[in-house]
């Protein structure tokens, strides 16, 4: 379940790399990330619901439960990965930092929205 979070850091609609969340009126979400501006993801993520082409469950939840209306959506962003020191691997942190989300909010669960995991980011 996703509670409350204090987002420290500053992110706009053209922050990238970042973890976000979509969430629903009824209360239902899905975590995701980004490495491109965080407004170009959001918009694909509208698109989506038009097209029946992207994340199947958000799709099916909001054609189903709210007759394809994406008004019932709202984003967000939860963290941005900022440039790794001496050089790492920013996309490995941030695939790491969405997995850690969707474990911590238990988002494949009930109310979440998420169809999978990858957890061998962290290998």
């Amino acid at each position: 379940m996703l509670s409350r979070h204090k987002v420290t850091q500053f992110i706009n609609c053209r922050t990238q790399f970042v973890v976000y969340v979509v969430q629903c009126t009824c209360g239902a979400f899905y975590i995701g990330k980004t490495i491109r501006p965080l407004f170009e993801r959001f918009r694909e993520h509208l698109n989506s619901v038009r097209s029946g082409k992207g994340c199947p469950r958000l799709i099916e939840h909001v054609r189903k439960d709210h007759s394809g209306d994406t008004t019932c959506l709202s984003f967000g962003g939860l963290e941005v990965i900022p440039p790794p020191p001496r050089g790492g691997d920013r996309h490995r942190l941030l695939l790491q930092r969405e997995a850690s989300w969707i474990i911590r909010t238990d988002v494949m669960g009930l109310g979440g929205l998420n169809e999978r995991n990858d957890l061998s980011v962290f290998i």
